[in-house]
C-alpha cells in the first residue's frame, strides 16, 4: 500500500490545511518540508511533480494532487469516508459551497490584503482591500453561527476555514473581535483538531511574523 506524502510549507494556509486534515483522519504519511523562500519549487525534480510550483502536493502512489481543498476532499472519501465530506450530493454541494467561498472569496481577499506585504511589494494595505476583507469577514461570521461553518457539525471546510482565519489573527492588522461567531468557533476548532498547535498555530505564527516584518500600519 502506499504512503501519503505532503509536500508542504508550514507557514502557507493552504499547506496547513492538508497537513490538519491528515491528522484529524489519523491517517499515515510522510511530511516534507519544502522551502518555498529559497526556490525549492522552482527546481526540476519539484517543476515535474507540479508545473505551477505552488504548494502544497499531496501523492498518494502515483497520485498528485496539487490543490489543497482537492486533497481534503479524497483524503476523507478515499480514506476515511465520514460525515466531514459525506457521500451524499446534496450534503456535499453545501461543503463544495464552502470550500470555493474560502478560495474565492475568504482567503482570496486575506491574500489581496497580505501577499504584496509579504513578499515586500508595498508596507500598507488599502482602505478598499480591508473593507472588502470586512464585508468577507461578517458572511464567513454569519455561516458559524451554528457552531461550525456549515451546521452544527465539523466539515472539511472548518479545517479549511481555520487555515485562514488562524492566520489573520496572526497577522493582526484587523480587529477580529466584532465577529464574535468566528472567535467561539475558531477556539473551538483550536481544541478539536489533533495537534493543532503543530500543524497551524507555530506556521500561523511564522506567517504573521513575516507579514509584520514588513507591514506599516497607515
Amino acid at each position: 500500500m502506499s504512503i501519503l506524502e505532503l509536500h508542504a510549507f508550514p507557514a502557507s494556509p493552504p499547506s496547513r490545511a492538508v497537513h490538519m486534515a491528515l491528522d484529524l483522519l489519523g491517517l499515515e504519511y510522510n511530511y516534507v518540508e519544502v522551502a518555498v523562500l529559497d526556490g525549492a519549487t522552482r527546481t526540476p525534480e519539484y517543476l515535474s511533480m507540479n508545473p505551477q510550483h505552488t504548494v502544497p502536493v499531496l501523492t498518494d502512489g502515483n497520485l498528485v494532487i496539487t490543490e489543497s481543498r482537492a486533497a481534503m476532499t479524497y483524503l476523507v472519501s478515499q480514506h476515511k469516508p465520514s460525515q466531514l465530506y459525506p457521500a451524499c450530493a446534496k450534503k456535499r454541494s453545501q461543503i463544495d459551497q464552502r470550500l470555493y467561498f474560502n478560495i474565492g472569496t475568504f482567503y482570496s481577499r486575506m491574500g489581496d490584503c497580505v501577499y504584496p506585504v509579504c513578499f515586500g511589494k508595498t508596507k500598507t494595505i488599502s482602505e478598499e482591500k480591508k473593507e472588502a476583507l470586512k464585508e468577507a469577514l461578517m458572511w464567513t461570521n454569519q455561516m458559524a453561527a451554528c457552531g461550525y461553518v456549515l451546521g452544527n457539525s465539523m466539515t472539511i471546510a472548518d479545517v479549511d476555514f481555520m487555515a485562514t482565519y488562524s492566520t489573520l489573527e496572526a497577522c493582526n492588522f484587523i480587529n477580529l473581535a466584532p465577529y464574535k461567531n468566528l472567535k467561539v468557533w475558531a477556539n473551538q476548532m483550536k481544541q478539536q483538531i489533533p495537534k493543532y498547535a503543530d500543524n497551524c498555530g507555530k506556521g500561523a505564527t511564522v506567517f504573521g511574523e513575516w507579514f509584520n516584518s514588513n507591514y506599516s500600519a497607515e
